[in-house]
């Protein structure tokens, strides 16, 4: 196909395409995986693009991109859905309560949100893990608000910003990140952003506001502050602590390792094909998944073991085609030179180029109440523009991913399942809890990801 010269109209299609991309999800309900096609389809026509390119173009960025992602969006889901279906997730509370301390009880909420959400899903994390919350806060006499808010910026920092979670996973493969380095990178930054909600969310101020200490008969694990007591009383064995933590770190170890071999390493070096294999993300995941099959040899069996399967594989579905389709979208910006011509002026502004991926997944955030739509849709609008900003893929990912989650509100799924899951709190008190924290927590990993694009 010709090259096609964008200019300043180019600009107002795009514009017009963003807006009813949101607004077609938002007000017209459009499933985004719809929204997406639809909308790369008409707007290669207002790129200028030849009929006959029209399709390739869609189908092309499509194929591509799920190409390199879909497999490990399903393996990340599958070690998730076994930590969650198999009480993984509060063998990790347990462990880390032990070494904490009850004393420390926002720490160990912050942490074991922290690296619980790595693998599954923010809003289980949080239904999971909020009676473990409930329980510190009423044996430690500590307001429930500081717990929920530490585990909940825990929670949503990693599910925002390290993989193997698939929104994450999904923006790296758009924009051809390296996937250690977005790991090794993204466990930094979202320690500011779980510090950040976790500071608003324990000071004075709040715990003033929101006194409130969880009673005891709403707190189902509050017996001797174990959350494991739940096995105990119904007469089972709790899961193996040792096979919950190697499903979510060996893999996040690999990973990291054949990143930092591939940098540190001579080129001719023997030991970067075993590196790169062993490091391989769909080694390392699959590496993963076994290792969470040990946590419960109790129950399991052929048949639960495709349960687990199948339910990894439907709730990675809509991520794996939503990506496919803002490949899509992202291969039509290609093709139309927008980027570029787009790219230049923002470079002729004094506005930083790494600005650019993290205000536009915060509008996304703010208007579709989804981190992961906001990562895959923002990393294909942000693709084209890539060269012309001159960022390194690796800082382009973890900035739209610091937007992703920008002040949840009444439109996320996750504001409300915050309320919910315990005991109804008042809309009012979701403002305090997730929206305002999650704004700071977006800040706060920004600040970290533009030092670290000082040097990258």
């Amino acid at each position: 196909m010709t090259p096609i010269v964008a200019t300043s109209s180019s600009v107002i299609v795009l514009v017009v395409s963003i807006i009813a991309l949101v607004l077609g999800i938002i007000k017209l309900k459009i499933h985004p995986v719809f929204a997406l096609i639809i909308v790369a389809t008409v707007a290669s026509f207002g790129f200028g693009f030849p009929i006959e390119h029209v399709f390739s173009t869609v189908t092309t960025g499509f194929g591509n991109t799920i190409a390199s992602i879909g497999i490990v969006i399903i393996l990340g889901c599958a070690i998730g859905i076994i930590l969650e279906d198999t009480g993984g997730a509060l063998v990790l509370a347990n462990s880390i309560l032990k070494v904490v301390g009850k004393q420390r009880s926002k720490l160990t909420m912050a942490i074991t949100g922290y690296l619980v959400s790595i693998p599954v899903f923010s809003d289980s994390a949080i239904v999971i893990l909020s009676p473990v919350a409930r329980a510190l806060s009423a044996r430690g006499g500590v307001p429930l608000i500081a717990l929920l808010g530490a585990l909940n910026g825990g929670i949503l920092a990693t599910h925002t910003m390290v993989p193997p979670t698939p929104g994450p996973i999904a923006a790296a493969g758009t924009l051809g990140a390296d996937l250690g380095l977005v790991i090794a990178l993204g466990l930094i930054s979202s320690l500011a952003y779980t510090w950040a909600a976790t500071a608003w969310c324990g000071s004075k101020r709040m715990l003033a506001k929101y006194p409130a200490v969880s009673e005891l008969p709403e707190v189902d694990v509050a017996n001797g502050l174990d959350p494991l007591s739940g096995f105990a009383a119904a007469g089972k064995k709790a899961p193996s602590a040792f096979f919950a933590f190697g499903a979510i770190l060996l893999p996040v170890l690999l990973i990291c390792v054949n990143s930092f071999g591939r940098l540190l390493l001579d080129a001719k070096s023997p030991a970067l094909p075993i590196l790169g294999f062993v490091g391989h993300p769909i080694f390392a995941l699959f590496l993963g998944v076994l290792i969470a099959l040990g946590m419960d040899t109790t129950r399991l069996s052929w048949d639960q073991f495709y349960k687990w399967c199948d339910t990894a594989v439907d709730k990675s579905g809509f991520i794996i085609l939503a990506t496919g389709a803002a490949g899509a979208f992202g291969a039509v910006l290609r093709g139309s030179g927008v980027g570029t011509y787009l790219g230049n002026a923002i470079a002729a502004t004094p506005l930083p180029p790494v600005l650019i991926p993290f205000l536009v997944s915060v509008a996304l955030s703010v208007a579709t109440g989804s981190a992961t739509v906001s990562l895959i849709i923002g990393s294909g609008i942000i693709l084209p523009l890539l060269p012309a900003l001159g960022l390194h893929p690796v800082i382009a990912t973890l900035a739209i991913a610091a937007g992703s989650s920008f002040f949840y509100h009444l439109n996320a799924s996750h504001f409300w399942v915050v309320l919910k899951a315990n005991g109804d709190l008042p809309t009012k008190q979701g403002f305090d809890l997730v929206a305002i924290p999650s704004a700071l927590g977006s800040v706060a990993a920004m600040a970290v990801v533009w030092a670290m694009s000082l040097f990258i």
